[in-house]
């Protein structure tokens, strides 16, 4: 039996580029081990660590919901 992982263990990178002097909040998600799976993924193709994985997911992500409210008005 293999012993469990850290999440942070699904990314190859370590560490990513150092934000650009932008503060920076600690957060904790729970993420089903499918999400889990689909972020390394993308981290993964990308050459991006974790945090910064989520970060750009979640920028991606909210660019793209507000580009589709302004279409919907």
């Amino acid at each position: 039996m293999s012993r469990p992982r850290s999440p942070s263990e699904l990314f190859s990178a370590v560490r990513g580029a150092p934000s650009a002097g932008r503060a920076q909040h600690l957060i904790s998600v729970r993420l089903p081990d499918e999400l889990l799976q689909r972020l390394a993924e993308v981290g993964n193709d990308e050459g991006l660590a974790m945090s910064d994985t989520i970060r750009l997911v979640l920028e991606r992500g909210l660019a793209g919901r507000k580009t589709a409210r302004k279409e919907d008005k």
